[in-house]
């Protein structure tokens, strides 16, 4: 894993474009940066082997995100904890979910 120092606006899109360029950025209620992508699955169980899934491949990684299941919409969210934002870690993260979906 990579230095976990949160990314500039500019640096994270960039950084977003190469290798994730599905996910999204926001802000928490907090105004800290994260990005997520949701999927929409068929079936609810569906939803729930993809956060399986996901889930496996953060404890392999060791780098966790926040997981969302509402009925067959998952969001995945990744931001850094200790660095108030999204690291270059996050997004590489990111990339790996991506072959998931």
């Amino acid at each position: 894993m990579v230095e976990k120092k949160a990314l500039t606006e500019q640096e994270l899109e960039r950084q977003l474009k190469a290798a994730a360029p599905e996910w999204k950025t926001g802000k928490n209620e907090k105004g800290v940066p994260y990005i997520e992508r949701v999927k929409h699955a068929k079936k609810y169980m569906e939803g729930i082997g993809f956060v399986h899934k996901v889930a496996e491949l953060a404890e392999e990684n060791n780098h966790h995100p926040d997981i969302f299941i509402h009925y067959k919409r998952i969001t995945v969210r990744y931001w850094t904890h200790t660095a108030s934002g999204v690291t270059l870690a996050d997004v590489q993260m990111a990339g790996k979910v991506d072959e998931l979906f």
